[in-house]
């Protein structure tokens, strides 16, 4: 069975879209890109269902008669063709794969792929903004499912995951955070008083726009976490990832996504702008320190 990846999953996307766009229902377009076919090279209908929803690979001749079948321009068939060869490459996180479940994976190939990233977070600070030591307090703290010797494994991959911030083609990532995770000390007053620099450094540096959500707010918007994350093809739907609990829920449909821009949306606009923000970072640090 084919390794599932995201990539693939934006590939099986694209194609039912072009698909259905040329007025093909799957059995036409197998009846079409079979013509003239031996029977080994024949495309079924159940391979090509598999491979609309990322669970069937297709090499590049088979991606080349499904485009030519349905029309597509050239500059879509490469940038499919980029993409189909991508799907099969293993990323670097593959070296974590047997301690990571597949969802995990997932996640990390929307960070690597996604050209923004937007995430609300009300209880702790976004993995993405983490430092060390924080990170490392929080995966400890999740003994249900994490084992004690995985723990330095899953702190360095949080770090790795970070780099993609500072990427020439990385968008950007716009965070809001809760007041109240900068005042729940998590770890020792050494580890948040670290944690409230880094969030100081990367305001100031510019390397992500993250905004507090104040106290004085009232009611948040909604509780939990979630990232969403765009894509720089615009034929790419936005892809959203919903923590909890029982690990990471990934959500491609539009009603999800469209209630979670919502809910992201109105806690923006309630958060304080970054230079505020930064503010406050500065006041819990010097609270920290009576």
């Amino acid at each position: 069975m084919a390794r599932k990846t995201i990539r693939a999953r934006r590939l099986g996307k694209q194609i039912r879209k072009l698909r259905e766009r040329a007025g093909f229902n799957q059995d036409q377009l197998c009846e079409a890109i079979n013509a003239g076919q031996e029977r080994r090279a024949s495309v079924s209908q159940g391979q090509l269902s598999k491979i609309e929803v990322g669970a069937a690979r297709l090499d590049a001749t088979q991606l080349e008669r499904i485009l030519t079948a349905v029309g597509a321009n050239e500059d879509t068939a490469a940038r499919l063709e980029t993409l189909r060869a991508r799907a099969e490459e293993p990323g670097w996180w593959s070296e974590y794969s047997p301690y990571i479940h597949e969802t995990l994976e997932l996640t990390i190939e929307l960070g690597e792929d996604a050209r923004a990233i937007r995430t609300y977070d009300t209880s702790v600070v976004q993995g993405l903004l983490q430092t060390e030591d924080y990170a490392r307090t929080i995966i400890e703290s999740s003994r249900a499912w994490v084992r004690p010797t995985d723990v330095d494994m899953l702190v360095e991959l949080r770090m790795r995951r970070q780099k993609r911030l500072a990427d020439d083609d990385f968008g950007g990532l716009t965070a809001v955070i809760t007041e109240a995770s900068l005042r729940h000390q998590v770890g020792s007053r050494a580890v948040m008083r670290a944690q409230l620099e880094k969030l100081c450094q990367i305001t100031e540096e510019g390397t992500a726009a993250v905004h507090v959500l104040p106290y004085e707010e009232g009611p948040w918007p909604g509780l939990g976490g979630f990232l969403i994350y765009s894509f720089p093809d615009e034929e790419d739907a936005e892809v959203v990832q919903v923590d909890g609990d029982l690990g990471a829920g990934i959500y491609e449909d539009r009603e999800p996504i469209s209630a979670l821009t919502y809910t992201f949306n109105a806690a923006l606009a309630k958060a304080l702008p970054a230079r505020e923000s930064l503010n406050l970072y500065r006041t819990v640090m010097k609270e920290l320190d009576t």
